[in-house]
């Protein structure tokens, strides 16, 4: 961001002895365009990932911190990118926790809270993603359904959201 040049009109300062105060006001001007040129260039940039993909995130953090004692029958897949629900919840754990690394204070206690356990929860339930999974087998009893669906009419929607 640069600041437009400022039109000084020098009448106003007087006589010469306001020469400093000119400067000090050309240097306030000069200062203040280089903070707004640097926080523009801050705003830019993004944070670099922790983790660089998501079976990094999951092998080397989410299978250490999330421990629990998962019985042999247990609703688990040690093969989750093969579950395509599991791969975007896990991915959604993955983003949500990269952002909140970086907030200060409370960020880890909210994506524990609000993100992992739930999502974990959902993940392991009996009747969820992993339901014919073990913790030692992925499920060969073919894929699953898609959730039944039908195309609503486009006058629900405004163009932005339908896409028209």
């Amino acid at each position: 961001m640069t600041l437009p040049d400022t039109e000084w009109d020098d009448t106003a300062y007087g006589d010469d002895g306001d020469e400093a105060q000119r400067d000090l006001a050309d240097q306030l001007e000069e200062e203040a365009a280089a903070a707004g040129d640097a926080l523009e260039q801050a705003a830019g940039e993004q944070p670099q990932l922790y983790f660089k993909t998501l079976p990094d995130f999951v092998e080397h953090f989410l299978i250490k911190a999330f421990r629990r004692h998962i019985p042999p029958n247990a609703p688990w897949c040690s093969q989750w990118w093969k579950h395509g629900e599991a791969v975007c919840v896990l991915s959604a754990l993955w983003h949500a926790w990269e952002a909140l690394r970086l907030e200060p204070g409370t960020g880890m206690s909210v994506w524990w809270r609000d993100h992992c356990y739930p999502h974990m929860a959902k993940l392991m339930d009996p009747s969820g993603t992993f339901k014919n999974c073990t913790r030692t087998k992925h499920h060969e009893n073919g894929e699953l359904e898609p959730l039944p669906w039908s195309t609503p009419p486009p006058e629900l929607y405004d163009s932005l959201t339908y896409g028209a």
